[in-house]
């Protein structure tokens, strides 16, 4: 009896230290909650599971088979991926500004900012490549965006505007 209770007691033990997977989240609110809890960065999976050209391969979704050869390259990451051809799909695909499947994006671990997406397919080893430079989720490997657009002087008290940015954009 007492060696049943100390292996009982042993497995239990086992089983509560061992590391715990990441599991992937179909609600990408309750990820990006997630993510800002634990401070990881998110990564979000935008597909058509059923559809051979618009998903991301499987191999790649698993943590068996983009295994490094110290760890596992998910582990880091808050893990997201989301059924586009659902209606809750199509909100978040349209939140992503993505048209094309698979679509690939990964937000730093404040949740506040995406630092890589990729729309299409992604290969094996680009796959490792991704997880493995943005697994910090530092908002420093985002790359700098232009959102400037050329608007046209239409009289000349626009040449008298100050050079501020901030006073710019309001002046539109």
């Amino acid at each position: 009896m007492l060696s049943y209770l100390a292996t009982a007691t042993l497995a239990i033990s086992a089983m509560l230290g061992a590391p715990q997977q990441h599991q992937w989240e179909s609600s990408y609110g309750k990820a990006l909650e997630a993510t800002r809890a634990a401070d990881e960065p998110l990564l979000v999976v935008l597909d058509k599971p059923n559809s051979k050209d618009s998903r991301l391969s499987p191999e790649l979704l698993s943590d068996e088979q983009v295994e490094g050869a110290d760890n596992a390259l998910l582990k880091p990451y808050q893990l997201c991926h989301v059924d586009v051809t659902t209606s809750y799909g199509k909100k978040v695909a349209e939140a992503f500004h993505a048209e094309s499947f698979p679509h690939v994006a990964i937000i730093d671990k404040t949740g506040s900012t995406v630092i890589f997406s990729k729309t299409g397919k992604v290969q094996s080893d680009e796959w490792q490549q991704i997880l493995t430079r943005y697994k910090t989720g530092d908002r420093s490997l985002a790359k700098a965006v232009s959102r400037t657009t050329y608007k046209p002087s239409s009289s000349s008290s626009d040449v008298l505007r100050p050079n501020c940015p901030s006073c710019q954009r309001n002046s539109f």
